[in-house]
């Protein structure tokens, strides 16, 4: 029999690859820094330089946000589509951060992108937590009534 922490195992997953992805642009930096003889706490220098420092930042920024959501949206949703919506999400920030690197003007695509993904992982947090919240304070299972009106 499967414990109820199993279902988590793919969030889990991609909680770890984002981890990763974030510490390697991280190291990116530190690369530039060194290629380009930039000491800390300096941000500014070359414009590759300033490129890979805020491509790495906007990423570390939408960090926390994109986190939560996977998680809300794993526990109170559904771990399936909020971990395929958070890979989508991290591809879209790989597409961002190597087009940003190499030219401002090619971040966009990347950007939108994990917009969009982060924008439905909000959905499915939602989502799941006003089912939940109607189930247990009104008594109500809202996707039971869905499915005896639909004929499921």
């Amino acid at each position: 029999m499967s414990r109820e922490i199993d279902r988590y195992v793919l969030p889990a997953a991609v909680t770890l690859a984002g981890t990763y992805q974030l510490a390697k642009y991280a190291r990116a930096v530190g690369a530039a820094r060194h290629k380009f003889n930039i000491s800390p706490p300096d941000v500014t220098g070359p414009p590759e330089f300033i490129r890979t420092y805020r491509a790495h930042q906007n990423t570390f920024e939408f960090y926390p946000m994109s986190l939560t959501s996977l998680w809300l949206g794993s526990v109170f949703f559904h771990p399936v589509p909020s971990s395929l919506l958070y890979t989508g999400y991290l591809y879209g920030r790989y597409k961002y951060f190597h087009g940003y690197v190499e030219d401002a003007d090619k971040r966009l695509t990347g950007f939108v992108l994990s917009a969009r993904c982060l924008v439905g992982l909000m959905i499915l947090s939602l989502l799941g937590i006003s089912h939940k919240a109607i189930r247990y304070f009104h008594g109500a299972d809202l996707f039971k009534l869905a499915q005896e009106r639909l004929g499921c």
